[in-house]
């Protein structure tokens, strides 16, 4: 066999078993053009974009390790703003689980959720209003989860959080990602800063590495690229003192061993 015709063979199976891949962090050149068009369309909300400095998208939805074609759920998503952007990264090959619980539903209404998905908007989102200790997600179906700045939620909204990781886990396909961005709370105070609704709203990060890999995950990656040192960690993110600052947020990739 010729040396041309061996490289031939050798860049054919090498294009093949990159399109067989379906999950994994790794961000080709076609996927980061795909993320900043996702990010700078025209047709997101106003409201959306305003957020896009302080959330930095782009960078994030890297680091998770979105592509095209994927499959994921984004966890209590509330008005759907990070659903809206892992949908279009997806694309028409994929689809997002925009999943809400219905006690949150109840107390502050579904009319943001509701106009964003009106009239078949973004088609490839599928409104999913369950409690977190119900999920019901099909069993190793997605290739990521992301939980963006609730984590810490899940601690008033259900008594069993070890449990709602266990279902995330079933959900994920083997090698499938899930991802933590959160409000950090000072180390060492685990959930006390998460377990009120009028609370901080923050939660220690080795706490949630603990809790995460113990229920079969293993931690990937970390990311400071939403840390900010000059937050002491102890103020509500929504608290006056805090208004027009960013919290210090850290950023965490756990995977689903294959």
């Amino acid at each position: 066999m010729s040396n041309m015709r061996r490289m031939a063979l050798m860049l054919l199976a090498a294009v093949v078993a990159g399109a067989g891949c379906t999950t994994g962090r790794t961000n080709g050149p076609d996927a980061t053009a795909v993320i900043a068009a996702a990010v700078d369309s025209p047709d997101r909300p106003d409201a959306d974009r305003r957020l896009d400095a302080a959330r930095r998208p782009k960078d994030m939805l890297a680091f998770f390790g979105m592509r095209p074609g994927m499959k994921v759920v984004d966890l209590f998503t509330g008005r759907g703003w990070y659903a809206e952007l892992e949908a279009r990264v997806a694309g028409p090959s994929g689809e997002v689980y925009a999943q809400n619980p219905p006690e949150f539903l109840k107390a502050f209404g579904d009319k943001d959720i509701t106009e964003r998905l009106a009239n078949g908007r973004l088609p490839t989102v599928h409104r999913w209003d369950h409690s977190l200790d119900a999920l019901e997600l099909p069993a190793g179906h997605f290739d990521g989860a992301i939980a963006n700045d609730v984590f810490h939620d899940f601690f008033w909204l259900s008594k069993d959080v070890d449990g709602v990781v266990k279902q995330i886990y079933a959900a994920l396909k083997p090698g499938g990602f899930f991802a933590i961005v959160d409000h950090s709370a000072p180390l060492g105070t685990g959930d006390a800063y998460a377990r009120s609704r009028d609370g901080q709203h923050r939660i220690d990060e080795n706490f949630v590495k603990t809790l995460v890999t113990r229920a079969g995950f293993r931690l990937e990656a970390e990311s400071n690229l939403l840390r900010n040192p000059e937050d002491d960690r102890s103020k509500p993110f929504y608290s006056p003192e805090m208004k027009g600052k960013n919290t210090d947020k850290f950023a965490l990739l756990f995977r689903k061993p294959r």
